[in-house]
């Protein structure tokens, strides 16, 4: 049974800095926790109710088969854990994995979705799952974006999180300077740019995605302008609808 020093670890990170320090996070759920395994992420351990794994054998058996360490826990603490309103009577710890600019390696991919300003996790996720569906092999992610690796964020991923190559956090004049070095053609993607199905974008390509509310950082401003074209005055698209239908377009 799992210990009260595991439970207070497993609590603490809830929390951003804590995420930060130890280098790990939480996956609840057998959905995720099963597309984390299919990725090969570095799970530590899988802590689980008896009732989620007497109804989900099949996945138990695929733990053990990968020699992951698995615990029993209560419902009781495990509520304590997660963040969401009614626990799904599993989750994992596993090992999560960033760079800055300056540890990237040469080589790297020629195409890259930049993500600033952008608040809400759960738009997060869904972009990272829809980059993975593309191909996309590097993520960055600017200043004022939330943590990729808070728990929603990572449950609206669905496992998307362990098929990049790189999740880049740093500064935007880092990124910046990294990006015009290496001559990447960016493109922001903004309601007043040109139609993206009329630009002919160059293959080595970085995309800037913007919050809904208040779109591009001032340090990316400079750079070409791409948009959706709309049928309707509708004010803004969602940031990670406008994700998969500019991914769509670039792969034509």
């Amino acid at each position: 049974m799992i210990s009260k020093n595991k439970i207070k670890l497993l609590r603490s990170l809830r929390l951003k800095k804590y995420r930060e320090q130890n280098k790990k996070t939480i996956l609840e759920g057998t959905r995720l926790i099963d597309e984390a395994i299919n990725a090969s992420a570095q799970i530590d351990s899988v802590f689980a109710t008896k009732e989620i794994l007497h109804a989900n054998q099949s996945l138990a058996e695929k733990i053990q088969s990968h020699h992951i360490p698995l615990d029993m826990i209560n419902q009781y603490d495990l509520n304590g854990i997660s963040d969401t309103q009614h626990s799904q009577g599993i989750i994992a710890v596993v090992k999560t994995s960033s760079f800055t600019i300056a540890d990237l390696p040469n080589g790297l991919t020629d195409h890259i979705i930049i993500l600033d300003n952008i608040s809400d996790p759960g738009n997060l996720g869904t972009i990272f799952r829809t980059c993975a569906w593309y191909g996309i092999k590097s993520i960055v992610i600017a200043s004022g974006t939330v943590d990729p690796f808070n728990f929603k964020s990572m449950r609206a991923g669905m496992g998307a999180h362990f098929y990049f190559n790189h999740i880049i956090i740093d500064n935007n004049q880092s990124i910046i300077d990294f990006l015009d070095a290496d001559k990447f053609n960016m493109y922001c993607a903004d309601l007043k740019g040109k139609d993206i199905s009329k630009v002919n974008v160059n293959q080595k390509w970085a995309i800037i995605l913007g919050s809904e509310a208040h779109g591009i950082s001032s340090s990316f401003q400079n750079y070409d302008k791409i948009t959706i074209k709309r049928s309707e005055k509708i004010e803004s698209l969602n940031v990670s609808v406008a994700c998969g239908i500019i991914l769509e377009q670039l792969k034509k």
